[in-house]
């Protein structure tokens, strides 16, 4: 962060660096000026951040030289210091987007919470204008000029002189609990979470020192171990970029960990660290006409619940020698799903939850192995000869019950659930009571419940979001619940685990 201090009184420069703690606030490089001429040619040149100027100074007086100054690009955020408590001034520093008005003498604690304000307003600024300008390194762009100037920008002003960069899959939490998640576990770092998606997220972890690989992998599986946490079933995967502290090595950082994210998603260690031994290759024609032969032969002319199980995992092992992104497996999964789903359609072994599995379902599962897993229970749910809207039994009930758990942020009323496996709501209900001794509804609110306060003590997600992942129509409904389940508001109740958390 670069700041200019312009004051035609040598004692106030002296004052300033002796009593603030510039390198703390994040302020790097510090320029000085003793009148107003002098401020306002210092500025179109060095470009500060931030400015701290005097109204009175010889030659310009430091309101002149703020409208001098108006025609930059990139205005810096300026913090006035007078002797002069005057509306005329006040009213042109407004004028001006004077962001603080301080009277003299300096109050040094006054100053400095002006600019911790005044700091954070330009690093939100800087982070937003960053989005748009990286966005198109996932799809392994390189860096036009004004883009890569933008990065040098954000990083002189993050004070970062080294990174890497994080690809986290299996889970999308807010950017916000991505940085607290980080800085918990390491608060010297800078998160900066620059492209997210459905399941995932692209995050540059900056440091204002020097970062060393292995102390990089263990905040990566310090936070992998804490984003787990967000959901039991997510199989969180993080990939680790190289080492850098050129902003321009950027775009290959970012392919360095999409690879590093790509070879975690088949393994069992939870981050892993790039190497260029490991290549993705390519699905290609000659792949999708064996495997789509192959599920298409296994329906129609020979139909075998653990013939096409063994497929699947045929599949899989594919997939895993060829180290395919984790991006592409999920499309590749959605289209033989797809493919199953219309030729069991024709021999009537469709199961009412397999229909209409949509690509956002399957990035629910962070690993290969998971992701497997998955498309096998769903075969395994086929029955050989009949529809498995059949007749109620154990193992039918045992599948709703498990369902219910696995989807919570969907709607699981009775009627749409019996619906979904092509039974009567009442045998549902009764049979559901019989089997685990409470009735349906009463279980899957314990279930959302006991999920919500999971997340209240263990994430910074907000109230509506929470409540969206574990079914509620808005926030209100799900805090009147939750009251009424917990008997304290989700508020009290994450103040209380924070708390004990502490002790």
């Amino acid at each position: 962060m670069k700041l200019l201090i312009a004051d035609d009184q040598q004692s106030l420069h002296t004052f300033l660096d002796k009593v603030m703690k510039w390198e703390a606030l994040g302020i790097t490089e510090i320029k000085h000026a003793y009148d107003g001429k002098e401020a306002a040619e210092l500025a179109e040149e060095y470009l500060p951040d931030l400015m701290i100027i005097d109204i009175q100074m010889p030659y310009m007086n430091g309101i002149q030289a703020l409208t001098r100054l108006q025609s930059l690009p990139r205005k810096p955020k300026t913090v006035i210091l007078s002797t002069y408590d005057e509306f005329e001034y006040a009213r042109d520093a407004l004028r001006l987007s004077v962001a603080q008005y301080l009277l003299k003498p300096v109050d040094s604690a006054a100053l400095e919470e002006a600019l911790k304000e005044l700091i954070g307003e330009i690093r939100e600024e800087r982070e937003k204008s960053l989005e748009p300008v990286l966005a198109g390194l996932q799809q392994g762009e390189s860096m036009q000029p004004e883009a890569l100037a933008a990065v040098q920008s954000a990083f002189r002003t993050f004070g970062i002189r080294s990174y890497s960069v994080l690809t986290v899959s299996g889970i999308a939490p807010e950017a916000a609990a991505v940085k607290e998640t980080i800085n918990r576990h390491a608060p010297h770092a800078i998160p900066l979470p620059f492209h997210t998606y459905t399941q995932g997220c692209t995050v540059i972890l900056g440091n204002g020192g020097l970062w060393l690989q292995e102390e990089v992998m263990q905040l990566s599986r310090q936070a992998a171990e804490s984003f787990d946490g967000l959901r039991a079933d997510a199989g969180v995967r993080i990939g680790v970029g190289g080492i850098g502290d050129d902003p321009s090595l950027l775009p290959e950082l970012v392919l360095q960990s999409l690879q590093a994210a790509a070879s975690a998603f088949y393994s069992k260690a939870a981050v892993h660290a790039y190497s260029e031994k490991e290549t993705p290759g390519q699905w290609t024609a000659a792949h999708y006409q064996k495997f789509d032969q192959a599920f298409e032969e296994k329906i129609a002319l020979s139909f075998s619940r653990e013939a096409l199980k063994e497929l699947v995992s045929e599949l899989f092992r594919e997939f895993a020698i060829l180290r395919l992104s984790p991006y592409r497996v999920y499309e590749l999964t959605g289209h033989y799903m797809i493919l199953t789903e219309q030729m069991l359609k024709r021999s009537n072994r469709l199961p009412a939850e397999y229909a209409g599995v949509p690509l956002d379902r399957l990035r629910t599962y962070g690993t290969a192995d998971g992701l497997e897993r998955f498309f096998r229970s769903l075969i395994g749910e086929i029955a050989d000869d009949t529809s498995p809207a059949a007749a109620m039994t154990e193992e039918t009930i045992g599948r709703i019950k498990r369902y219910a758990e696995l989807h919570l942020a969907e709607d699981l009323s009775l009627q749409t659930v019996a619906a979904a496996f092509g039974i009567d709501k009442y045998q549902l209900s009764r049979l559901f009571k019989q089997q685990y001794g409470i009735n349906y509804w009463p279980f899957v609110t314990e279930v959302r419940m006991k999920k919500a306060a999971e997340l209240l003590a263990g994430t910074a997600l907000k109230n509506s979001a929470i409540a969206e992942m574990t079914g509620f129509v808005d926030e209100s409904h799900f805090s009147k619940a939750f009251k009424k389940f917990y008997g304290a508001s989700p508020k009290e109740y994450r103040a209380g685990a924070q708390r004990h958390q502490q002790m």
